[in-house]
């Protein structure tokens, strides 16, 4: 058996960034443990055509066109599309609310972003099938950034906070996870998500962070580290950062934890493909990545309305 006091910082560094595809994974699919009972808040659900301009809207970032096919751009995808749907929430109620996402409209709008019809679902994400047909909602608890952020202990206080919540209701079959295979990633990874999810989401003038993310997990199924992984268990996220740069690359930086606790960057090009670290040669890129480095410790008000 391998000990885990013997794993090196390149091995750990490793197994971080395997986890990866499962952080950026929780675009439209969830998976984490279920926060204390709260009170039940009124939702203003989101039309499908308010759904689609969001996500037409979040197609036309600097930089150029992305795939959001690709699992690894889900992340980038999914915060746009909040944020272009808080900001117009904000003009009209700025004392904040509650936005619902039905299942249905985000299934068939995120197809017609992607520019697929009706019969070409197998195409889209496994991940994002799956959530369709477990029902998976999704509520966004917006409001003035102080009506989510109790205290900034370090840091900067973010232009848009909000609590997000990822559910599908309970099924007669009584499931409470689904696991998939991501087999477009090296190696290969198992992602499991569960019936509830909730994080908080902050965009900053230079960045995006989901933060206090609760209970996303992955390993890898092939190679060494997958062994090592049949050992030590799933890792959680805890918070994922991102930055775009001038020519569409994502630089992410992500936290997990699973015994021990490693912080890793990846840059992520277009298409989905990536490389962990940043390229050579781009200054810009490091300039986006310190940014990401810089500490960030948050105090939240305890979620309320769930």
């Amino acid at each position: 058996m391998i000990k885990l006091c013997t794993i090196r910082h390149g091995v750990r560094a490793k197994l971080l960034r395997l986890l990866l595809p499962a952080v950026v994974g929780i675009a439209f699919v969830g998976s984490a443990t279920l926060p204390m009972a709260a009170q039940s808040c009124p939702s203003d659900t989101t039309s499908a055509s308010a759904l689609r301009d969001a996500m037409h809207q979040a197609l036309l970032t600097p930089g150029g066109p992305y795939s959001i096919l690709a699992t690894t751009n889900s992340v980038r995808f999914q915060s746009a599309v909040f944020q272009s749907l808080i900001e117009r929430a904000l003009e009209e109620r700025p004392g904040g609310g509650m936005l619902f996402f039905p299942y249905v409209a985000l299934w068939w709008e995120s197809l017609y972003a992607a520019g697929l019809g009706e019969g070409e679902g197998d195409k889209a994400p496994i991940g994002r099938r799956l959530a369709y047909e477990y029902h998976q909602n999704i509520e966004v608890l917006y409001g003035p950034p102080d009506s989510v952020i109790k205290k900034v202990k370090h840091g900067s206080t973010p232009l848009i906070a909000a609590n997000v919540r990822l559910a599908w209701p309970d099924r007669p079959d009584k499931l409470r996870k689904f696991s998939f295979e991501d087999t477009l990633s090296v190696p290969e990874l198992k992602v499991t998500n569960h019936q509830l999810m909730t994080f908080r989401f902050l965009v900053f003038s230079d960045m995006v962070v989901l933060d206090d993310i609760e209970g996303i997990s992955g390993r890898p199924l092939t190679g060494a580290l997958g062994t090592l992984f049949k050992i030590i268990g799933e890792g959680n996220a805890d918070y994922a950062r991102f930055s775009i740069s001038t020519d569409g690359r994502q630089v992410l930086r992500t936290r997990a934890t699973k015994v021990i606790s490693k912080t890793v960057t990846a840059t992520i090009n277009a298409d989905g493909s990536g490389q962990s670290g940043i390229p050579e040669g781009r200054t810009d890129m490091l300039a986006l990545e310190e940014r990401l480095e810089q500490p960030l410790d948050l105090e939240y008000f305890p979620y309320r309305c769930w």
